[in-house]
C-alpha cells in the first residue's frame, strides 16, 4: 500500500486478494493511516525557510467504514496524531505563497515577473554569503506580507488516526477503505475484546543490549543503496510495562540522542536532541514508527576513532489507543576507547543519511 496513497498502519500480511488485518484492543479509538501526502513546495532556503501553496489536510470524505455482519455505515472521523510537535521535532518554518506566486509551480507561468523572481531566487540558494544569504526565502516573504503557516502544515501533514463518530464495539469488524488518485486501499479493523491497560504498573525506558564494539557496518548512502564502513556501535532496547506485551506489534516508537562532542560520523551538532535511526540500505523499507531491527531494538552509531558520548531516550506507545507517546528518561551511551589498529587508517567515511536532521528546542 505504500507508495500509492498512504497506508494502514501495523496490518498484519494478507492472504491473496484480502485486506490486511489490523488487531486492536478493545478501547482502540481507531485505525492509524499515514497518507502519502505533502505541501506543494515552491522554494526554499538554507536555513529551511519554505514558500508553499495552501495546506490540504486529509480529507474524510475519501474513507469509507462499513461493520461486518450488520452493513451499518459509520462515520470517519480523522484525528491528526502530532507526535512530531511532542517530540519538538519542528525542521522547517513555512509561508504560504500569494496566489499569483502559486502559479508559478506550472511550467507555462514561468515568464511571469513574480515567477522570475522566485526562479533567480532558487538558483542563488547555493551561493555563498552575501550573494545567497541561507535565509533568502524568510526575507523575501517577509518583504512580500506572506503569512507564516507553520502550524496550518503541522496540522495538516503526517499520521492521523481514522475513528468513527459512532464509536467502534469491541469484539467487531470493520471494513475500511480509502480512495484517491484512482486507486482503493482496503483494511479491516478487528477489534479486540479486552482493552490495552495504560496506566497499569510499569514504565517504557530504554536501555543498552550489550556492550559497545567496532564493527564494520552496512550503511544508506546516496548514489548507491548502501556502503560498508567501520564504526562505533552500542544496541539498544526499549522496555515497556508488561500491560503491553500483547500488543508489542502496535508499540511505535522513535529514537532521539544529543551528542557530548562532535562525531566526525554524525551530521548533527552536539548539545540538542536529535532523531536518529540505523538504516542499512536505500533500498531497504523500514515501517514508519518503528526501526531495521524491529522489536523495539535500535543501534547507535559513531566514528569508530572517537565516536561521541550521548544521551539517547524514546517515545513509545500504541496510538491507535493513547493521544500522546510516553517519553523515557534519557540513557547515557559512552564507548570505550579505540584498541591499537582496531579503526582503518583512513576513516570510512560515511554520509549518514539514516540519520533524520530534526531538531529539538
Amino acid at each position: 500500500m505504500q507508495g500509492i496513497s498512504g497506508e494502514f498502519l501495523h496490518a498484519a500480511p494478507a492472504a491473496s486478494g484480502k485486506p490486511a488485518v489490523v488487531t486492536v484492543p478493545a478501547n482502540a479509538r481507531g485505525i492509524l493511516f499515514l497518507p502519502n501526502q505533502s505541501p506543494d513546495f515552491l522554494l526554499r532556503d538554507q536555513d529551511g525557510h519554505i514558500l508553499v501553496g495552501p495546506p490540504v489536510p486529509l480529507s474524510t470524505k475519501r474513507f469509507r467504514i462499513i461493520e461486518r455482519g450488520t452493513g451499518r455505515k459509520l462515520t470517519p472521523v480523522a484525528v491528526r496524531l502530532r507526535v512530531e510537535k511532542q517530540m519538538g521535532v519542528q525542521p522547517y518554518i513555512y509561508y504560504l505563497a500569494s496566489p499569483e506566486m502559486q502559479q508559478c509551480a506550472e511550467e507555462k507561468n514561468a515568464s511571469m515577473p513574480i515567477c522570475r523572481r522566485v526562479k533567480a531566487m532558487e538558483r542563488s540558494w547555493d551561493k555563498p554569503e552575501p550573494e545567497g544569504p541561507s535565509d533568502a526565502v524568510k526575507r523575501f516573504a517577509m518583504q512580500q506580507g506572506l503569512r507564516e503557516v507553520s502550524e496550518e502544515i503541522d496540522a495538516s501533514y503526517g499520521l492521523y488516526r481514522i475513528e468513527a463518530r459512532e464509536g467502534f464495539k469491541p469484539g467487531k469488524l470493520y471494513d475500511i477503505s480509502y480512495r484517491s488518485t484512482g486507486r482503493k486501499l482496503t483494511a479491516v479493523l478487528r477489534m479486540g475484546t479486552t482493552p490495552l491497560r495504560i496506566n497499569a504498573p510499569g514504565q517504557f525506558s530504554i536501555r543498552t543490549d550489550g556492550a559497545p564494539r567496532r564493527e564494520r557496518l552496512q550503511m544508506a548512502q546516496g548514489g548507491t543503496c548502501s556502503r560498508t564502513a567501520k564504526l562505533a556501535s552500542q544496541p539498544l532496547q526499549l522496555a515497556w510495562p508488561p500491560a503491553y506485551d500483547a500488543y508489542e506489534s502496535l508499540v511505535m516508537y522513535f529514537m532521539r540522542h544529543k551528542l557530548h562532542q562532535e562525531d566526525r560520523q554524525q551530521t548533527a551538532p552536539p548539545g540538542r536532541f536529535f532523531s536518529f535511526q540505523y538504516w542499512p540500505s536505500l533500498c531497504t523499507d523500514i515501517a514508519h514508527g518503528s526501526s531495521f531491527h524491529g522489536n523495539g531494538r535500535e543501534l547507535a552509531v559513531g566514528d569508530c576513532q572517537a565516536p561521541a558520548a550521548r544521551e539517547v531516550k524514546a517515545y513509545a506507545g500504541v496510538l491507535e489507543v493513547e493521544d500522546r507517546l510516553h517519553e523515557t528518561a534519557p540513557l547515557s551511551v559512552t564507548f570505550p576507547k579505540a584498541k591499537p589498529d582496531e579503526c582503518p587508517a583512513m576513516m570510512d567515511e560515511v554520509y549518514p543519511i539514516y540519520f533524520v536532521s530534526a531538531q529539538t528546542g
